[in-house]
C-alpha cells in the first residue's frame, strides 16, 4: 500500500512538473529513450538499441528500472539512465520513446511533441487485448478513466504484413499506425542463417556459459500462463524424457511465472538460445516465429490447450495446420523425438518463416523511418 501511495505521488509531482516545464522546452530531434519489460535490457529495445548506437545521428539512451541492468550497461560504456527524477529532462526534450510493451513508467513525463514507437514482444498467435474476454474488460474500463497506454502509440512495428488485422483489432488501432518493418531482435537469427560459422560460435559460447557437454540441445521456452498452475513435475518430467535421448533441454520461462524460482534460468539472451538449440518446444508462445526462421524442428506441447483455448478466447491461427509437431502428451513428446532430425518438415517451416518475419536488417529499416520523421 505504502509503495503503491509512493508511486502515485511520484506520478502526481511529474506531471505537475511536466505541465510546467514542457511548453519550454524544445524538442531534441536527435534525442531517443528505449525501455523494455520492466526496465530490462533485452528484447526488441535491447537490437535497436545496439544498432542505433552506430548511428551518429541519433543520443540513444536506456532507461533502466534496476541497479543491476543499469550497472550492466554502465560497465560496458553504454549511454542509459536510470527511470525516476534523474531521468525527467531527458524526457520531455525526447523526440522519440521506443519500447516493446507499454512504457508506463515514462508516458507520465512524456512531451505532446514525442512520438512513441512500440516495437512489441513478438507475433500473436493467441489473441489478445480487445479480441479476449480476459483482457477487453480491463482494456474498456482503462479507456474510460483515460489509462489505456495504447493510445500513446504513434507507431507499432510489427514482423509482418500478415499480423497488421490482429493488432489493429486487438489494440483498436488504425492501419497507417502498423508498419510490417520486421522485428530487430531476429536480425541476429536471419544473419545466422547465412553464416553457419557465426552461429556454430554462438551455440559454443553458450555451451561454455552453462557447462553443457551434450552434441544436441533443446530449449524449453513456454508462453506465460495467465491462470498458474504448477507445472514443476511436468517440467522435470520433460527434461528426463529429453535427458534419456542424450539431448539438453534448457527450460526457460517467462520472467513473469511464478514456476521460475524452481528452474535456475540461464542468464543468456534468448535469442542466442535460440541459435544454440537444435530443438525448440514450446507452446502457445510468439518465440516458434522467431525459430522458424533457423528452419530447425519445432515441437508444441500442447497439453492444456483446450482450457487456454478458452481462457484467451481462442487463436488468430488454427494450430493444427502449423508445420510443427502437435504433443498433447509426455508420451507423445518421446514419439516425437524419434528421427526428429530426418523427419520434420523442414521446407513448410522455412515458407512458414518467410511469410511471418519480414527478413533483411529489420533495425536498418526502423532507424531510416526514424530519420526521415525526425526530418519533419
Amino acid at each position: 500500500m505504502i509503495r503503491k501511495l509512493k508511486k502515485y505521488s511520484i506520478i502526481l509531482f511529474l506531471n505537475i512538473a511536466k505541465a510546467l516545464f514542457s511548453p519550454f522546452v524544445k524538442i531534441d530531434r536527435s534525442l531517443v529513450l528505449f525501455s523494455s519489460l520492466n526496465g530490462a535490457f533485452t528484447d526488441n529495445t535491447k537490437y535497436l538499441y545496439l544498432a542505433m548506437l552506430k548511428n551518429k545521428g541519433f543520443k540513444a539512451f536506456y532507461v533502466a528500472h534496476d541497479i543491476n541492468t543499469y550497472n550492466l550497461l554502465k560497465k560496458q560504456n553504454l549511454p542509459v539512465i536510470k527511470i525516476g527524477f534523474g531521468m525527467f529532462f531527458k524526457a520531455i526534450k525526447a523526440k522519440f520513446f521506443i519500447t516493446t510493451h507499454n512504457f508506463q513508467d515514462v508516458y507520465y513525463v512524456k512531451n505532446k511533441k514525442t512520438l512513441v514507437v512500440n516495437l512489441w514482444h513478438g507475433t500473436p498467435l493467441k489473441k489478445m487485448g480487445f479480441d479476449t474476454f480476459i483482457d477487453a474488460k480491463k482494456f474498456y474500463l482503462k479507456k474510460k478513466l483515460g489509462l489505456f497506454e495504447h493510445k500513446y502509440i504513434d507507431y507499432l512495428c510489427v514482423a509482418s504484413s500478415y499480423t497488421i488485422n490482429a493488432f489493429k483489432s486487438s489494440f483498436g488501432l488504425p492501419t497507417k499506425k502498423i508498419l510490417p518493418t520486421g522485428q530487430p531482435r531476429n536480425d541476429l537469427l536471419f544473419y545466422c542463417k547465412q553464416d553457419p560459422l557465426l552461429a556454430l560460435n554462438i551455440k559454443e559460447s553458450v555451451k561454455k556459459k552453462l557447462g553443457i557437454s551434450a552434441k544436441k540441445i533443446a530449449l524449453y521456452a513456454p508462453t506465460f500462463r495467465d491462470k498458474h498452475t504448477c507445472r514443476v513435475n511436468l517440467i522435470r518430467e520433460l527434461q528426463n524424457i529429453f535427458t534419456s535421448q542424450e539431448i539438453e533441454l534448457i527450460v526457460k520461462l517467462h520472467p513473469l511465472d511464478k514456476d521460475i524460482a524452481y528452474f535456475k534460468q540461464p542468464d543468456i539472451d534468448i535469442q542466442e538460445l535460440l541459435i544454440a538449440s537444435d530443438i525448440l518446444v514450446s507452446d502457445y508462445s510468439s518465440v516458434f516465429f522467431d525459430y522458424s526462421i533457423l528452419e530447425r524442428p519445432i515441437v508444441l506441447f500442447l497439453y492444456d490447450i483446450e482450457e487456454y483455448k478458452d481462457l484467451r478466447n481462442g487463436f488468430y491461427l488454427d494450430i493444427e495446420n502449423l508445420p510443427f509437431y502437435k504433443c498433447y502428451s509426455l508420451n507423445e513428446i518421446k514419439e516425437s523425438l524419434t528421427n526428429i532430425f530426418e523427419n520434420y518438415k523442414k521446407d513448410e517451416i522455412g515458407k512458414f518463416a518467410q511469410k511471418f518475419n519480414r527478413s533483411g536488417c529489420s533495425s536498418c529499416r526502423i532507424i531510416k523511418f526514424l530519420q526521415k520523421i525526425a526530418k519533419n
